[in-house]
């Protein structure tokens, strides 16, 4: 008897310390059964969602805790379920009791009987609210990040550089594509409408491609400036340059052409000049 004593004092500590272990678990875990009925949650269910086992014990929780479009994702999660598969790892937002939104990453398993009948379905829920939070919160971060040192480089690579109060130059380096050319476009109208600027200068010597569409760039960017009142003077043109824009059909009518942004420079500054003494 004394013996049989000690065993069920043994078998109580276990129970007790499995208990406490079980509530105290930093993972929500629920016990459901097959028509998503309550039949055991730790405290951590009611810390994170408010609700205590006696309000649950015997309810339908999901409608409770994903109601209206919250619903749909745990469609996926209660087909997975059905179909015998454990779920691992997979992501649901739920309303708690006080309305707030918490996301919760969901690993569950099945508990057959000695028949293989399905007797429970056995979840456990980690609360990553807070790292979610602060994972968007980085994300947002480097995104703009990544859009202020895309300005800060685009700005460089095409500076507008006031030479004399009424003539500015923008050397153009690299390749041109169509965000390019939009920020070519509006740093060009910006700048020329900011200094009253009578002539500017688009010097293309470090373009290294000139084809169709850089081309249609240019004389986008040359017939809003003139639109301003500026004159356009494209420099830098070099031979393979000149021959492809003419094997393009290119129509330069309005605009200047140099062969140096030196030459363009001084036919800009004579204009300039020409233009005060009138």
């Amino acid at each position: 008897m004394a013996e049989l004593e000690h065993q069920l004092a043994q078998v109580r500590q276990e129970r007790d310390e499995y208990e406490q272990i079980v509530q105290r678990a930093p993972a929500l875990i629920s016990r459901l059964t097959p028509d998503g009925r309550v039949v055991y949650t730790n405290t951590t269910c009611e810390r994170i969602i408010g609700y205590k086992l006696e309000e649950v014990i015997g309810q339908e929780l999901l409608p409770i805790l994903y109601p209206g479009e919250l619903m749909e994702p745990v469609k996926e999660y209660l087909r997975i379920a059905a179909e015998g598969g454990d779920v691992q790892d997979y992501e649901l937002a739920l309303r708690t009791r006080d309305g707030e939104l918490r996301t919760l990453t969901w690993n569950s398993f099945h508990r057959f009987g000695p028949d293989g009948e399905l007797l429970e379905v056995v979840s456990l829920g980690v609360d990553v609210t807070a790292r979610k939070a602060s994972e968007a919160a980085h994300q947002r971060l480097q995104e703009q990040i990544i859009a202020m040192q895309a300005a800060a480089l685009v700005a460089l690579s095409t500076p507008l550089i006031p030479i004399s109060k009424g003539v500015v130059v923008m050397p153009i380096i690299g390749s041109i594509d169509e965000e390019r050319a939009r920020q070519i476009m509006e740093t060009l109208l910006s700048g020329i409408s900011r200094s009253q600027a009578s002539t500017a200068i688009l010097d293309i010597t470090g373009v290294a491609t000139v084809d169709q569409g850089v081309a249609h760039a240019l004389l986008q960017a040359a017939r809003a400036a003139r639109m301003l009142g500026a004159q356009v003077v494209l420099t830098g043109i070099r031979p393979d340059v000149a021959q492809t824009l003419v094997s393009l059909g290119t129509h330069l009518e309005g605009i200047v052409t140099r062969g140096t942004l030196e030459s363009g420079i001084a036919f800009a500054l004579a204009r300039e000049r020409a233009g005060t003494k009138e």
